[in-house]
Parts: structure tokens; sequence; C-alpha cells
């Protein structure tokens, strides 16, 4: 039975029969009709048009895909493994060439193709990560705001590493700030021309490259340091870690003076330091030594102090490690007094018109410190 109806329709959708006109010779009828087969076979399998539509648009990708995994350039890999390596690949950094394979540098030239592009290789990869980049110069931008949504932390923190690789080699910019969430990871980006090509931006190593030296080292000289950890765990940190030029010179029965040392690790000279990042710096580098048992800073200006804990009893000893920490000191050129008790070691520093007064002091001989290392 024909049943004639008269439907109204728009150029665009006119436009997308096309296809299907062409293919009835400008058939109308015919192409409507091609139309609702494809629509019921899809309803067949699919529960909505939208379910339907969005599979038929996924499976272009997932068939290129499936294409590479069959010539060997990609393989099927456990999600919850995949989520292993990611986890434990952290802090590491990922190698120029790799970037160059996942973000092809030939295809973008502005900051809104790299969004297109991320785009496109996630959904090729099924890696459901969703990239927004905003900034003011597509081309040449001095500042860059990256936001990526969906999928895991690990995956998202790997995806970033890799954008961040790229934004440094072909624009210059260096990690300011990274705010991570649940779902999304937010990062600030900032021109850095002091830095070459060649050399890795500070921002990177300190917020995706943490653990790279620890690692290259692990690598290169794996039987010393499992020795030396496993050293480190038995003993329960009761080690001191000192250069071979001072542990001759203590052995002698005299004080070394680690200034040097102290300046290489820091890369500036202490003398041109502000004594509030000399004190930062002398506390992470002898609490890494575990020369003392702890070591507390206060930074209020013009009130400075270092407070030393320590276990030594013998009395020469003891003095001889307050000369061994006033050499630093000294070379910084803020004066200071010092005081010494039996577990405790004070540095105090003060304005030149403004001698330091020491009688809030007084009291602290009968100080018990807490113990810091103690393990269980």
């Amino acid at each position: 039975m024909l049943i004639r109806k008269n439907i109204s329709l728009d150029d665009k959708y006119l436009k997308k029969l096309q296809p299907l006109l062409d293919a009835n010779d400008g058939n109308l009828s015919a192409a409507v009709r091609d139309t609702i087969e494809i629509a019921d076979t899809a309803l067949t399998y699919h529960k909505s048009i939208d379910e339907a539509i969005k599979f038929l648009k996924e499976t272009p990708a997932k068939e290129e895909l499936n294409d590479t995994i069959k010539n060997g350039e990609n393989t099927i890999i456990n999600r919850t493994m995949l989520e292993w390596l990611f986890r434990y690949t952290k802090g590491r950094l990922t190698e120029e060439e790799l970037v160059n394979e996942l973000i092809n540098p030939f295809e973008i030239s502005d900051m809104k193709e790299l969004e297109d592009y991320l785009n496109q290789i996630s959904k090729n990869y099924q890696w459901t990560i969703r990239t927004s980049i905003k900034c003011e110069d597509i081309h040449n931008p001095d500042s860059a705001l990256l936001l990526l949504s969906n999928s895991t932390i690990n995956s998202r923190e790997f995806f970033a590493q890799l954008i961040a690789h790229f934004l440094a080699r072909w624009k210059q910019l260096d990690v300011e700030h990274i705010f991570r969430r649940a779902n999304s990871t937010q990062i600030s980006f900032k021109k850095n021309l002091s830095v070459s090509q060649n050399e890795t931006m500070p921002g990177i190593r300190k917020h995706f490259g943490y653990l790279d030296i620890i690692c290259r080292e692990l690598d290169d000289n794996t039987e010393f340091w499992t020795q030396l950890m496993y050293t480190y765990n038995v003993e329960r940190y009761n080690l001191v870690t000192l250069h071979r030029n001072q542990f001759e010179t203590f052995a002698a029965g005299e004080v070394p003076n680690p200034t040097k040392i102290l300046e290489r690790l820091c890369k500036q000279s202490v003398n041109e330091m502000a004594l509030p990042d000399l004190l930062m710096y002398f506390r992470k580098m002898y609490l890494a030594t575990q020369l003392v048992k702890n070591i507390e800073i206060g930074l209020k200006p013009g009130n400075e102090s270092v407070t030393i804990f320590h276990d030594f009893k013998n009395e020469r000893v003891i003095n001889n490690l307050v000369e061994y920490f006033s050499n630093i000191f000294m070379e910084q050129g803020t004066p200071f007094v010092t005081i010494s008790y039996s577990s405790m070691i004070v540095f105090r520093f003060y304005k030149e018109h403004e001698p330091a007064d020491s009688s809030d002091l007084t009291e602290m001989e009968e100080f018990k410190e807490p113990d810091f290392f103690s393990k269980e």
C-alpha cells in the first residue's frame, strides 16, 4: 500500500541526504526509504538515536586503531596494568623521541591546532582525556592554561608531561603551577627564554621529573645503591654522610669548612644568598647527611634562628660541630650568637646595630628533645 505524505526539510538536512540522493539518481523518496532502513538497523542494536549516532561516529576511529594493532604499530594492554605502569613511572621524564612520536610537531603550528590534535589522538587511542588550552596569542604565547579532564589522575599525569615537553621544546613555555583534582588537572605555563632548547625546563623537572636523577642513578649503580639503602634501613638511619675530604679533616682532629660543598649543591655563593634562603638550604642538606637529629629554623625578618638537635655526648665533638656549622654562617656575613647545650645548638642572627638578646634562652638547659627519628 502506497501512502503519500508531504514532509518539510531544511537545506541542511537535504545536504546530509545528498550521498543517498546521488546513489538513487536524485530520487528523494528512494533516499528517504534508505535513510529509514539505516535508522531501523541502527535502532535494532542500540537503545536510542543518540547512542546509535555516537557508535557510528566512534567506529572509524576504532577501525583505524584496529588497523594499527594488526600492523604492529600499537598493542592491546590491560587497563589495570597500564594504570600500574603510569603510577610507578611518575617522577621520571619522558624522552623527546617518544614525545615527538605521539605529538607530531610538523602537524601543529599554533595552540588551537595543538588542542584539536590532542583531543583527536586521545579519541583515537581511547584515552578519554579531554584537553582545553587557553592563551591570548595562539601563535607565540607568553603564558597558557592547560586543562585536562576525565580519565584517571595517573593517565592525565602522563599525558600532561608529554604536552609540557612539547610546549617547552617548541614554544619555550615552562610549567609554573599544577592544580590536581579528582577529575581534572590544571597546569599554568609561562614563557622562559633563559633555558636552552637542549636543557630541561626547571618547572618540568620539579613537577614531572623529581625522581629522574634518582632513578638514573639506581639504573647505573644498582648494586651500590641497593646495598646502601639496605644498610641504612638495617641501621635505622644511624649513619652519617660526609664528603671524603671532610671526613679526613675530622679524623685528623681538625674542623673542616663545609661552605664549598653547600655552594656546589645550591649552585650559588653563600655570601650572595639571602639569609632565609641559606637557612632553608642548610636545613635540607644537613638533615639528609644525618649528622644531626633535627633542625628547626626561624625565618622572622630580623630575628632568624637555627636550632640544631643532636645526640652527641662528647664535649669536644659538640664544640667541633659548633665550629663546623659556624664556618657557613660566618661566610654569609650576618652577625650571630651561638648557644650550646648538651643536646642542642642554637644560632641566633641579628642586625649589626641590634645585638641579639639571648636572655630568652637561659631557661633552655633542661630542654629534652623529642625522639624525631625513632622507628617502631
